[in-house]
């Protein structure tokens, strides 16, 4: 695993090319000088200071690249830069993300200190070498973490032939395919886990990989599970803004006792178009979504507190341990005892 924190490290063997901002907490635009960085409306030779923050890049396994981003922007710009072909994953923990890939943009947004506020994600393939664009706001702060999986890597791990359906194919055969995608309970406490162990001076090598696997395990099968833009161009903004809410509701208190009747009239649809049009949207009907959510959450309390497996399972709503295993097993794959005792 090669960590490039500092930039008077070496440059990385087989082609791959150092960025030239890592290892610096204070970046200015002269930092991104290389011809590879174009930027608009602005000096690329200027010593004004551009961004604040923490940045790492890791190759975590050979073609499995992590990036990840703590930073302040502190003037108006934007930039392009050439990069290459392979699937990303994305993860934005709080703060704005807003970027593009040639001509398709991608904007990300999550309030920081907000109570409730949910991390988003989104899944991100491109078949040739493409511009990755950049738009840097004074003020703006990003918090993420990103992988890079090269189209070599993809095929040793055999995951290009898993695609489900001819709609899945076909996204996948596109220029730019840009999919988003909701990170559990869990993949926050992972991605969270992931940045601690980068600050620290010499992290655990063995953890760093299977964190990182499983965050990039759980964006896959999310877009192996949905439809990409399924449903999405027969919803007009206001049901977007509706099931938005929905979504908003079920990660609360009130939402997960709320009857899939009441949660209907709440959002004003009848309870089938509410299932329908949230089926279409998240891939899922809204009872299995929140079991999903209860379970990322039983996960956590076993990982996080000293509780047992039966107090766990009545928190999230079993009123049978024994069920509660089968539920979790059946979703993660391993027991919820051997969470318990092993993480």
């Amino acid at each position: 695993m090669r960590a490039f924190h500092d930039a008077s490290l070496h440059r990385p063997q087989g082609g791959k090319h150092l960025p030239p901002w890592l290892g610096r907490n204070l970046l200015r635009l002269q930092d991104f000088g290389e011809p590879d960085y174009h930027f608009s409306n602005v000096d690329p030779g200027s010593e004004r200071a551009l961004l604040t923050g923490q940045l790492h890049h890791i190759e975590v396994q050979p073609g499995m690249w992590l990036h990840s981003a703590e930073v302040g922007d502190l003037l108006d710009a934007s930039c392009t830069n050439p990069s290459s072909a392979g699937l990303r994953v994305v993860m934005l923990l709080d703060g704005w993300v807003d970027v593009s890939f040639d001509d398709y943009p991608l904007q990300l947004s999550v309030p920081a200190g907000v109570h409730g506020a949910q991390a988003q994600g989104a899944v991100i393939n491109t078949r040739h070498t493409h511009q990755f664009g950049r738009r840097w706001q004074r003020g703006k702060f990003e918090r993420k973490l990103s992988f890079f999986l090269e189209p070599g890597w993809l095929e040793a791990q055999g995951l290009t032939p898993a695609l489900k359906t001819r709609r899945h194919r076909e996204w996948f055969a596109r220029e730019v395919g840009i999919q988003g995608w909701t990170p559990s309970v869990r993949a926050v406490a992972v991605a969270e886990q992931i940045l601690c162990l980068l600050r620290s001076p010499e992290p655990s090598s063995l953890m760093l990989v299977s964190r990182s696997f499983e965050l990039v395990h759980e964006a896959w099968q999310a877009l192996n599970e949905q439809t990409p833009e399924a449903g999405r161009n027969g919803l007009p903004p206001r049901g977007h803004l509706r099931l938005a809410h929905l979504q908003k509701l079920l990660h609360g208190a009130e939402g997960q006792a709320m009857t899939v009747d009441e949660l209907a009239r709440k959002v004003g649809l009848s309870t089938s178009a509410l299932q329908r049009q949230f089926r279409d949207v998240y891939g899922n009907t809204v009872d299995e979504y929140r079991r999903d959510i209860r379970l990322d959450q039983a996960w956590a309390r076993l990982e996080q507190t000293g509780c047992s497996v039966s107090e766990v399972a009545w928190a999230a709503g079993y009123s049978s341990a024994a069920n509660f295993s089968t539920a979790f097993k059946r979703k993660f794959g391993i027991s919820p005892k051997w969470v318990r005792t092993k993480l």
